[in-house]
């Protein structure tokens, strides 16, 4: 047999064309008898022929040794043989479980995922983004798709005028470089927070500055919005301001991201789509679509209550962060015969449902055919640290820099999570799978209080429940055993990576990585609750291996 267990167990219990009558299940830990249970989709299957002539055939089937009935419960032991195969084929590695590079085969995937502001270094609060579009990058690859991981990154909004003019305010432009002992990103991150808090134009308590998207909304005719409009009418000397703000914030974002082992293969900048901004906003005045207030603001009404009106240009002509996201939607290049996805934060719905609806709008007047992207959007609710909501405009916020410091430090300090740092095959892999894998099993629409003390605890954190694992190789008994597939537990290891190629398929059914998480979750805490033989070993360490690969936290690229 060289198809998927669990797949062929299908076919065969119900034909093509046919719902299975039975449906496979894997025990939640080794058991002396049997490796599998059949779970009947007929309440009364004793009465029903065709499942019993589907167990019947199951019975017949070369690599099924028994099938044990017990009242209402159904037990399968595998052969020997297969089981023997199938745990030689799981130790030499790369396809090691049968057809999962089949299961999105041919199709073409735009995963469109990071899109942070150039003004400041990356917090946890992007980390919960990265980690999920990583995770889910990986998993369409594994499943045979190609990926393109793409970012769309803000540098023309009233955040990027904030953070030129705390650049400016600081004394330090232009003879700041990265040189100085501070991170590049760090420093206009800082820049940026301090003109935020402090700036006496918005008329605000300095402990509770406006939202971005409201700071964004008014004109302040401040020295950030001064600073824009020079940029945006050529301004040499703002321009090259600009200029070394952004790359100074793309420069360290990007050594964050190579530390967590995070590419992308295409970067567009929102400043790259402002001619289509212009087009827009001429196509949805002349259709009435768009509306110009007396201000001269120019606005949607969705007729949507959770955002009645839609600002996409200020009354000064610069882009609300709604219009940027409508022109980059409306006009990125390649789109076309991709899958295109998009991962972000909960609140961004009613943005995402209202650009839509004016999308639909102006592709019926003529702004495009059949524009349809992001063809899915995945939503992740929003991050806070001891319950208070992280924000880029704060200076607390929990730079990933720091954090994945302070894990270094900490690992190193803790006789245990030293211990597993020796052992494990890829030490400098330990850190990113630490941070990523903590953003991994939880319900990705809940909001989640980060606690960097869960980090290092076991069952926890998916990612120091695989770096545990990987690191686990007891001796056992010590015994070489020439029969391993007599062995229950290394039964257990073979049919637990069986189950990889179902988890691969939900991933790109669903767009959704936490089955595959809590899979590789349990497979590594069943591994290190005692020393297991090394046939077990062998087995069970090239199951987590593809499993870690599969959420994208196997190496440091």
């Amino acid at each position: 047999m060289n198809t998927n267990l669990f797949d062929y167990f299908d076919d065969v219990t119900g034909g093509e064309g046919t719902q299975p009558h039975w449906a496979l299940r894997a025990p939640y830990r080794p058991h002396e008898r049997f490796d599998l249970m059949l779970v009947p989709r007929a309440e009364e299957w004793q009465e029903d022929r065709g499942a019993l002539s589907a167990l019947e055939q199951v019975e017949s089937l070369p690599w099924v040794e028994a099938v044990e009935r017990d009242g209402d419960r159904v037990w399968l032991r595998l052969d020997n043989g297969w089981v023997a195969q199938r745990g030689a084929e799981l130790e030499e590695g790369e396809e090691a479980v049968a057809g999962c590079g089949e299961v999105a085969k041919g199709r073409r995937f735009a995963l469109n995922f990071w899109d942070a502001n150039s003004t400041k270094a990356l917090h946890i609060g992007h980390l919960r983004n990265l980690a999920l579009g990583n995770a889910l990058g990986n998993a369409l690859t594994e499943a045979g798709g190609e990926v393109e991981r793409r970012s769309i990154i803000c540098d023309v909004g009233r955040s990027m005028g904030e953070a030129m003019a705390g650049v400016v305010r600081s004394g330090k432009y232009p003879q700041m470089s990265a040189e100085n002992g501070v991170k590049s990103d760090h420093f206009v991150g800082y820049c940026y927070a301090d003109y935020v808090k402090n700036g006496a134009s918005l008329g605000l308590a300095s402990d509770h500055p406006a939202d971005s998207l409201t700071r964004e909304v008014d004109v302040h005719d401040d020295s950030a919005d001064e600073l824009l409009q020079r940029v945006l009418n050529g301004d040499q000397t703002a321009l090259e301001l600009w200029s070394q703000t952004r790359a100074w914030v793309i420069s360290g974002q990007r050594k964050t991201l190579a530390r967590l082992g995070i590419h992308f293969d295409r970067v567009f900048f929102e400043s790259d789509f402002l001619p289509e901004v212009a087009e827009l906003s001429n196509l949805g005045l002349e259709h009435g679509m768009l509306q110009r207030r007396p201000d001269g603001a120019i606005i949607y009404l969705t007729d949507r209550e959770e955002l009645e009106e839609m600002p996409l240009l200020r009354a000064d002509g610069l882009p609300t962060q709604h219009m940027r996201a409508l022109a980059y939607w409306m006009s990125a290049p390649g789109l076309e015969g991709t899958t295109s996805i998009q991962v972000c934060g909960l609140e961004w719905v009613a943005h995402v449902t209202c650009r839509r609806q004016l999308m639909d709008e102006m592709m019926a007047k003529g702004a495009g055919a059949e524009i349809n992207h992001p063809k899915h959007d995945v939503f992740h609710g929003m991050v806070s640290k001891e319950r208070q909501s992280v924000s880029s405009s704060k200076k607390d916020a929990l730079l990933i820099d720091d954090l994945a410091e302070w894990l270094d430090g900490a690992i190193e300090e803790g006789e245990e999570s030293a211990a597993v740092r020796r052992r494990h095959p890829s030490a400098e892999a330990i850190v990113p799978q630490v941070a990523l894998g903590f953003f991994l099993m939880h319900d990705n629409t809940k909001p989640l209080d980060f606690d960097s003390e869960k980090l290092l605890r076991a069952e926890y954190n998916l990612g120091w429940d695989l770096a545990r694992a990987r690191a686990h190789n007891g001796k056992g008994s010590g015994t070489v055993t020439a029969e391993p597939a007599r062995d229950p537990d290394y039964r257990f290891a073979v049919v637990q990576s069986e189950m990889y190629r179902r988890h691969l398929q939900q991933a790109v059914e669903r767009l959704d990585v936490s089955p595959l998480a809590k899979y590789v979750a349990h497979l590594s805490r069943w591994y290190v609750e005692e020393d297991r033989e090394p046939h077990v070993q062998e087995a069970i360490q090239a199951a987590l291996a593809q499993g870690a690969r599969g959420l994208g936290l196997e190496t440091v690229r």
